[in-house]
């Protein structure tokens, strides 16, 4: 990687697209001074960190669905279950299993910051098909192994693509939910992609 050149413009010059570093705090990080995103949606914070750092917390965040991931939402399973239900169809009984498999960060969290520090928890962007097999290609490489992804149409840029790189540590994609793609910018021919700190930055060795 060239001096100067950060972790996300390395990925974009690489694989193309636009890359947005996420940090997960459980306490409060020092001098922090990021402005908060409007209230909205964790997708829609994305595209709009593009421009500028952003502050995601329980208070400015408007997605039942973000907020239960990341551990803000009260709402039981079995809520969340019936909401579920009734918003996309799924049955309760397979409504309940697919939130059995959802990624959630538990403990307490402070916030979320988006492109706002220098070796962030998770990178993430949407990338084209022909993109994502370079990535993929790069991954191997590194891994020395093929790479396995779990695909659902829940909660999936901030479940199963952030918390899941988070959690889990390996890249992770998703072709989006229903909330994502009208709000977050996920056009029909992208795919979701987040790469763990440790991943990204070996690629870059």
């Amino acid at each position: 990687m060239d001096d100067g050149m950060s972790l996300t413009e390395y990925l974009q010059n690489r694989f193309g697209g636009q890359w947005v570093g996420v940090n997960f705090y459980h306490d409060v990080p020092p001098a922090c001074e990021i402005a908060e995103m409007p209230t909205g949606r964790f997708c829609e914070a994305l595209a709009s960190a593009h421009t500028r750092p952003l502050l995601i917390t329980r208070d400015n965040l408007y997605c039942p669905g973000a907020s239960y991931v990341f551990g803000w939402q009260y709402q039981t399973g079995a809520e969340m279950a019936q909401k579920l239900h009734h918003d996309h169809g799924f049955s309760v009984t397979v409504a309940r299993t697919l939130l059995r498999h959802v990624p959630r960060i538990k403990g307490h969290l402070w916030g979320i910051v988006l492109n706002g520090g220098t070796t962030p928890d998770v990178l993430i962007s949407y990338l084209e098909p022909a993109q994502i097999m370079t990535l993929i290609r790069a991954a191997q490489i590194i891994l020395r192994t093929n790479l396995s992804v779990d695909l659902s149409s829940i909660v999936s840029v901030c479940g199963h693509v952030a918390a899941q790189s988070f959690l889990a540590q390996r890249v992770a994609m998703s072709f989006g939910c229903v909330y994502s793609r009208r709000y977050g910018g996920i056009t029909s021919d992208k795919v979701a992609v987040g790469i763990p700190f440790s991943v990204a930055a070996s690629m870059v060795g």
